[in-house]
């Protein structure tokens, strides 16, 4: 489709209009953070990835300790190629934001994450399995703007739990323009684990974009990624 890439760029370009939030990282690069979208905004977070991908989370703030949230993947999205258009089944995203934190302790939230990444037809599973239930934890270590982040979670197939794994990520801020963005997730074997990383920047507020190469100890794949956010 030869509009496709054409219409994909439109959309971008023109919704940032409307974003007047402050930025919030809820998410590093697949890693959730405890954070939360300030209260009564609405996000919207869109994935470009190989094969003309597209993947979109659309994040509803009901409190600033609650959202909720929906994501689906389409594919064969972007790009000149005559492949077919493929709607998946839509994912389901929910957090809770059980602590603030202060200055002995990190923020805790607890959440729920089934959309999982590289879709296998032939198999009709995901290939690197949802997040599903969490845990996830941050705080400020060692100098001022780096974020540690661990967490806990149980991979999820559907809406079937799976098996117990963790991840850990951090970030650091620079001068409020930039973060550099590590993450080491799917932690259940050395194997099976993914080593993540990229760089976010800040173009303005309530509008930032990803750089990032995601499961680079193993087969890299390249990854651009735009949120913004807009107060309702």
């Amino acid at each position: 489709m030869k509009n496709k890439t054409k219409i994909l760029l439109f959309a971008f370009l023109l919704a940032p209009c409307f974003a007047a939030a402050m930025k919030s990282d809820t998410y590093f690069i697949d890693a959730p953070s405890p954070e939360v979208l300030p209260a009564r905004s609405f996000g919207l977070n869109a994935r470009a990835f190989g094969g003309g991908g597209l993947l979109a989370y659309f994040d509803f703030a009901v409190s600033s300790q609650f959202s909720v949230g929906i994501s689906e993947t389409f594919e064969h999205l972007i790009g000149t190629n005559d492949e077919e258009i493929k709607l998946l089944v839509p994912a389901l995203q929910a957090k809770f934001r059980l602590y603030d934190g202060n200055e002995e302790w990190p923020a805790f939230a607890l959440g729920f994450d089934n959309q999982g990444f590289l879709y296998d037809h032939d198999e009709k599973e995901y290939t690197q399995k949802a997040r599903g239930l969490y845990l996830s934890a941050a705080k400020e270590v060692f100098i001022p703007g780096l974020i540690f982040a661990p967490g806990v979670n149980i991979t999820v197939e559907g809406f079937e739990f799976d098996k117990l794994s963790a991840f850990a990520a951090a970030s650091y801020n620079i001068m409020d323009a930039a973060a550099l963005l590590l993450e080491w997730d799917n932690i259940r074997a050395v194997k099976e684990s993914r080593v993540n990383g990229g760089l976010r920047v800040y173009l303005y507020e309530g509008f930032n974009i990803d750089f990032a190469l995601r499961n680079f100890n193993n087969k890299a794949e390249r990854v651009l990624q735009l949120k913004y956010v807009i107060n309702l």
